[in-house]
């Protein structure tokens, strides 16, 4: 048995074999991600030295440095029980919840299952390890940008979904989506986002403005979502 294993572990050296099996960024079919600047993020990181989506790392806000860090906070009222909203949120397929004129879904790729998610395919739920690839549609479509963000939390008990921006783009910090129930028995969807960008034009100029947009037309897609079924 010992010689078998040896032997499998000195030709894996020779052949380039990976043992483990990790997901390459080259694994990305662009004929099903439509949006061109999606698809230049991908490019970006695998030639900023990322080869595996398993390499992808979450750069999360950082309390210790708290000061170097913009915010923005907003909220939704629906009018449902915290319960019956949190189920439906996490149920949401992602192409349904960034649909609309300013933000669109790419692909997503999951850690857990090391799996890539096209737009068509039957995604059961948010779950933490999961990487999202957006599109945001600025201007009216004049400027477009991409964003990944990675599920870091889903906490069920507080009724907390945590994303984090990825360590290799403009943009660092964290957004989290909490749910809150009111004194009228509604559910209150709170939004707060701290972040900083490289650039301190784009963080204090334009951020706010399109992140405020970018929110609404979410939560408007999350409300309607529910209210369907």
């Amino acid at each position: 048995m010992k010689v078998k294993t040896s032997l499998v572990l000195f030709l894996s050296i020779i052949w380039g074999i990976d043992l483990y099996a990790q997901l390459h960024l080259t694994s990305v079919d662009f004929d099903r991600v439509p949006q061109k600047k999606v698809q230049g993020l991908l490019k970006q990181q695998f030639e900023g030295g990322v080869n595996y989506f398993i390499e992808l790392k979450p750069s999360c806000y950082n309390v210790q440095d708290s000061s170097r860090y913009s915010h923005q906070n907003s909220s939704h009222i629906i009018k449902e029980t915290i319960l019956k909203v949190w189920v439906k949120l996490k149920s949401i397929r992602p192409k349904d919840e960034y649909r609309g004129r300013m933000v669109s879904f790419g692909f997503l790729y999951s850690k857990n299952k090391d799996k890539i998610f096209y737009d068509n395919d039957d995604i059961k739920g948010i779950e933490e390890g999961e990487v999202l690839y957006l599109n945001l549609k600025l201007l009216g479509g004049i400027k477009n940008i991409a964003v990944a963000l990675e599920v870091t939390k889903v906490d069920e008990e507080n009724k907390i979904i945590r994303f984090c921006y990825l360590n290799n783009g403009m943009t660092e910090g964290t957004q989290q989506v909490r749910l809150i129930e009111d004194k009228d028995g509604n559910t209150v969807i709170s939004q707060e986002s701290k972040y900083r960008n490289k650039s301190k034009f784009r963080e204090k100029r334009l951020y706010p403005i399109f992140h405020r947009q970018a929110v609404n037309e979410l939560h408007a897609n999350i409300q309607k979502f529910i209210e369907g079924f």
